[in-house]
């Protein structure tokens, strides 16, 4: 019976080092080839996201914007459970309902604590951070 010693390169071993019993020599490899991308369906979904997101956000500017009010709209305003009092933009010529008055933005003020003057109804929007002057026809300045 002869013993063979066999040279070159060894198959490696099928257990690992246990944890912090390594060598200094030993260095696991990484796995995947080097420089690994990203798929291109990833990349097509993360983009189409992104896209409908910027979409979604300005058509929401777009719809709120278009319910800002300024001067020269019309409004009618009610209690509120939730803030006290809501403003709703209106048509000028139509029927809001009974108990309720249209009424004529004359002038619109930065800040919820603005004042109008003499003859016009201050209304003092906190959520919107705004004052609102209003004409009021009952009174005969609308």
């Amino acid at each position: 019976m002869t013993d063979r010693i066999e040279t070159g390169p060894r198959e490696p071993a099928t257990k690992p080092w246990p944890t912090g019993l390594a060598p200094d020599i030993y260095q696991p490899t990484a796995t995947g080839p080097p420089g690994a991308t990203v798929p291109k369906r990833k990349v097509l979904v993360a983009g189409t996201v992104v896209v409908l997101l910027i979409i979604v956000a300005i058509v929401g500017h777009v719809v709120a914007s278009g319910n800002a009010i300024s001067a020269g709209d019309c409004v009618v305003t009610n209690p509120s459970v939730l803030t006290g009092w809501d403003i709703k933009k209106v048509g000028c010529n139509s029927n809001p309902g009974s108990g309720e008055t249209v009424q004529r933005v004359e002038s619109v003020q930065n800040g919820s604590s603005g004042q109008c003057d003499l003859g016009l109804t201050t209304f003092q929007d906190d959520p919107n951070n705004k004052t609102y002057c209003l004409s009021d026809p009952m009174l005969g300045n609308g």
